[in-house]
């Protein structure tokens, strides 16, 4: 008998596009990362003083776009906030404060990653996410899945590099930069890094858009940790956190075939 590769002929490898956004409140702390996919992840194309309008634009025709950035708020907190706004008692809520400030994907993460994600119902990150959601919204449309299910992921540099092996807590403080040259060097040997070295040694914002990009791939390939059934109702209101399930000697190995 003839073999599934004699019978369907060579495997190709189709080019993917990923973009990756290390999102801030404000576009001048913003960076974007284009990552062209084949034999192995390449740095196309980076940005630094990413505004809505280039995300936007460089998001199109993409074959997944990632985002370091909440996509919701935990349901119990939005639930107390309505009682508050519409005048009811909150003296009888049930949610204790961890539930209050944590999202189930950010429970979630922390037995992957071993760190609890900031808060974005009590920490600076919810300004952040006000920006995020009106993007996410110009990409997907209102009601979208915000576990990834409509091709926008909300993925996690720092828990991604934690789940690498590499470190994930110092690097982004401004003169962290032989943090940012070791985790930098050890990317390139899996990642083609496109000549992008001194400017991800110089710039945090841009490391994370690069790692984010790479992990928007890994996303589209089935390698995060991807909202189970028992959490995907959770996760498509609240948002769901992506980071690998793999190391990262692994992700040169990953090819998208037609």
């Amino acid at each position: 008998f003839a073999s599934a590769a004699e019978r369907d002929g060579p495997r190709q490898t189709h080019q993917m596009r990923f973009v990756g956004v290390d999102l801030a409140s404000q576009p001048k702390n913003t960076s974007l990362c284009v990552v062209e996919w084949a034999d192995r992840p390449r740095v196309a194309e980076l940005f630094s003083r990413a505004d809505d309008e280039l995300i936007v634009a460089m998001a199109a025709g993409a074959d997944g776009v990632g985002m370091d950035c909440p996509f919701g708020w935990p349901d119990p907190f939005v639930d107390l906030v309505r009682r508050h706004h519409e005048g009811g008692s909150i003296a009888d809520h049930p949610a204790t404060l961890r539930q209050l400030r944590l999202r189930t994907t950010d429970l979630h993460i922390r037995e992957i990653a071993g760190r609890d994600p900031l808060s974005v119902s009590t920490d600076l990150l919810g300004i952040v996410a006000l920006r995020g959601i009106r993007i996410l919204e110009r990409l997907v449309g209102p009601g979208a899945d915000r576990g990834g299910g409509a091709g926008v992921f909300e993925v996690y540099p720092a828990g991604s590099l934690a789940v690498w092996g590499l470190q994930s807590t110092g690097y982004k403080k401004r003169d962290a930069t032989a943090s940012r040259l070791t985790i930098a060097t050890a990317l390139a040997e899996h990642i083609d890094l496109g000549g992008t070295e001194d400017r991800l040694v110089g710039s945090d914002d841009n490391l994370d858009a690069v790692i984010t990009a790479v992990v928007t791939g890994l996303a589209v390939a089935g390698l995060t940790t991807a909202p189970s059934a028992e959490n995907a109702e959770i996760a498509a209101v609240e948002g769901w956190i992506h980071v690998p399930t793999g190391s990262l000697r692994d992700v040169a190995g990953i090819r998208f075939d037609t």
